[in-house]
């Protein structure tokens, strides 16, 4: 199947949970509770679908309840999962989310499973050479590695949402096209500087078009080689902060499908999805389909 759009890297299946007040050594009862799938690369793939740009994705799960779960999330709004690999007698990736109830602020716990990562001879990768974005979140390491090197080869955009600090993230940095961290992981790699000097520092470690900072309710920033970008975050009510940078690193990458390098466009349309994402719970239920953006965005101008 052909797509314009491939993420790879982490998916799992996410059991959330509202709360009036995240505990610490404490007990509390569940105000409300939801299962669905999640995972950075593929929350991120699956809100590029919701906003109309045919995607594919590809990980690796076990052959689980949770793993035939997460497959028939994706499959359900069209995205081709045939390059998820089902490892035999593995548990799947999971995640524990809780959500505290006025801010719709998070705190999550994840495991990885038992399953062996994605190889390089694994991926599909003819599909890929005839994509345009290919989207990583810096798990399934070695794959990816593989995968950007051949995407950078065949004229494909290699966009990292640099979250995590892995073995070779390093390396991925330096191949990606579109680098947009989070403000933690800015702070870490960059430790006493501003954003927008953490956005210059990833845009100068390879080839890079655009590198940005996400920053929450603080809005955005980038960086395109010749001129600084801020983009507000748009005012909402915020049910749930879960998978907001996914979100927000699908969607703007849809954008640049749709639209070309306007960067700040890209991030305009991204910052409103994520906030459109916010007022629902879960990673995933609020994500806006194509018209509900653009709705959104004229009532914003």
């Amino acid at each position: 199947m052909s797509v314009s759009f491939i993420g790879l890297g982490y998916c799992g299946w996410d059991h959330l949970c509202v709360l009036p007040h995240i505990p610490l050594d404490d007990k509390v009862k569940i105000d409300e509770r939801m299962e669905q799938g999640g995972g950075p690369a593929a929350t991120a793939t699956y809100a590029a679908a919701r906003l109309g740009v045919s995607s594919a994705f590809w990980s690796a799960v076990g052959d689980d309840a949770q793993g035939g779960q997460i497959i028939a999330a994706l499959e359900a709004i069209g995205i081709d999962a045939s390059g998820i690999r089902r490892r035999a007698n593995c548990a799947s990736p999971i995640a524990y989310c809780w959500i505290e109830r006025e801010s719709g602020k998070r705190s999550i716990a994840w495991s990885s499973g038992e399953v062996v990562p994605l190889s390089p001879s694994e991926l599909p990768l003819d599909q890929l050479a005839t994509a345009k974005v290919l989207h990583l979140d810096g798990h399934q390491t070695q794959a990816a590695i593989a995968a950007a090197r051949f995407a950078r080869e065949h004229g494909v955009l290699v966009s990292l949402d640099a979250g995590t600090v892995v073995p070779g993230i390093e390396t991925l940095l330096e191949l990606a096209d579109i680098v947009i961290s989070s403000e933690k992981f800015a702070q870490r790699l960059c430790p006493g500087v501003t954003p927008q000097a953490a956005a210059r520092h990833f845009f100068g470690l390879g080839k890079t078009l655009f590198a940005g900072v996400t920053l929450g309710s603080q809005g955005s920033v980038g960086y395109d080689g010749q001129q600084d970008y801020f983009q507000p975050a748009f005012p909402t009510t915020v049910r749930d902060t879960t998978g907001a940078g996914d979100v927000f690193h699908g969607a703007f990458a849809a954008s640049v499908i749709k639209l070309g390098r306007d960067w700040q466009e890209c991030m305009r349309q991204a910052s409103m999805t994520s906030a459109i994402k916010c007022t629902k719970l879960g990673g995933r239920t609020g994500i806006p389909d194509a018209e509900t953006l653009r709705q959104a965005l004229a009532a914003h101008k």
